[in-house]
């Protein structure tokens, strides 16, 4: 056993105030084969505590041994009590970053299944991931909330992500894989420094041998004090935000001119981080723009002539006084299939909620979801409508969305007549 891992996983999920379901990204390696055999001792050892933990191995189909070595890892994970499944990855593969592919792959799937289940997710990084991840991100320009590395637990597009691992080193979990005789799978592209996370693996190593022996505690720690100074000015982020930011349900933001300049001109780094998440939130992106792309913009937002850009699928105009910022009308995954009663992500925008099957469409534009000629973002009523999904149902009739904002995954319960529904998340608000 790696010591106080129950104690802090029995904290971890307490801490969710949720279901107890769980999906475990079952890899194969070492990480994740010491993880699933860490759960299993937790629920035998503590049985008050009920965990319904589903393990989902993601099969690439990049190598041709893949197939064996995933059915492999399904019978250990089965005599283990698990309820295991396979997920064959069928669709074209690039030419090049093939990492980012499969890493993109395998997050759509394990997010579709939990929101399937109404499951949190569990991922198998650990103290030295976290100090790659941070050394990565700082060597690519990352803004604030990118240098806080990743959390024990995170929100993302409405499902909790906890890495209970998080808190311990590399060493501790071979020691404990090889102390139980644990089998993994070596997955031969952790030697292939081509790959962006073996390149940095190495150059930290490099680091820590021959000139800083501490690199991977102090980036931990970095990671640490920019999470706590973040958390000490959510409070006035908020507040600021809930004064000067309004927020459409259908997915645009109109924020006051002159306050942003005013937060721009007191705090370069909190204006950043204030555009970034609008950004992120209009445009459905999974994380903010990179610092230096953000940086330009701001410098155009207060040029003397400014009237439109665009950064992250977003259009920004300017208007008596305000921002807009709107969704681009392309990049649209429109034709997406429906599944009755199950949870879909549209554009990384909106979470879906149908009680009825279909495809996604455009909207028809005799039809468009109204918006109040006294809404202040009524000009961009077209604009609005010409991003979000309409349903078209089995039966080939059109179904408007109900629309609403949520800033976390809470227990949603579709009201009556409302068969459709669209939830923007809301990544704003902290």
């Amino acid at each position: 056993m790696i010591p106080n891992f129950d104690d802090h996983f029995n904290i971890l999920i307490k801490s969710l105030n949720s279901n107890n379901k769980f999906i475990l990204g079952l890899s194969g390696g070492i990480d994740s084969m010491a993880l699933l055999h860490l759960i299993k001792n937790f629920i035998d050892d503590n049985r008050n505590v009920p965990i319904n933990c589903i393990p989902i191995i993601i099969d690439h189909n990049l190598r041709d041994e893949s197939e064996n070595e995933a059915k492999k890892v399904k019978k250990i994970s089965q005599n283990l009590g698990f309820n295991t499944q396979i997920k064959k990855i069928n669709s074209f593969k690039p030419n090049g970053n093939i990492q980012n592919w499969a890493r993109k792959q395998r997050r759509n799937i394990l997010f579709q299944k939990c929101l399937e289940l109404s499951a949190n997710l569990i991922l198998g990084h650990h103290f030295d991931d976290q100090a790659e991840t941070l050394f990565m991100r700082i060597t690519r320009g990352s803004a604030l909330d990118g240098l806080t590395g990743m959390n024990e637990i995170t929100s993302w597009n409405g499902i909790f992500i906890i890495r209970p691992l998080l808190p311990f080193r590399k060493k501790q979990i071979k020691d404990y894989v090889r102390n139980k005789k644990i089998f993994y799978f070596e997955d031969s592209s952790n030697n292939n420094n081509k790959f962006e996370r073996v390149k940095t693996r190495f150059y930290l190593n490099h680091i820590k041998k021959n000139i800083w022996h501490n690199v991977t505690y102090d980036l931990n720690h970095f990671s640490n004090l920019n999470s706590n100074l973040l958390k000490k000015t959510d409070y006035f982020f908020n507040s600021w935000s809930n004064k000067n930011i309004i927020i459409h349900e259908g997915g645009a933001v109109r924020v006051d001119h002159a306050s942003l300049r005013n937060i721009f001109e007191k705090s370069f780094l909190f204006a950043l981080r204030i555009v970034g998440k609008i950004i992120q939130t209009v445009g459905g992106n999974e994380y903010a723009p990179k610092r230096k792309k953000t940086s330009d913009l701001i410098s155009f937002l207060f040029a003397e002539k400014f009237k439109k850009k665009s950064l992250g699928n977003v259009n920004i105009f300017l208007n008596q006084g305000y921002l807009f910022f709107i969704r681009e009308n392309r990049n649209l995954n429109f034709g997406l299939k429906i599944q009755q009663n199950k949870h879909y992500i549209f554009d990384g925008r909106f979470l879906i909620i149908s009680s009825l099957a279909g495809k996604l469409v455009r909207c028809n534009n005799s039809d468009l979801v109204k918006i109040d000629n006294k809404s202040p973002f009524y000009k961009y009523g077209y604009w609005i409508n010409n991003t979000i999904p309409y349903l078209e149902t089995l039966e080939g009739k059109t179904i408007k969305p109900h629309l609403n904002i949520i800033s976390q995954y809470p227990k949603i319960n579709v009201a009556e007549n409302d068969c459709f529904s669209l939830y923007l998340l809301n990544r704003i608000l902290v």
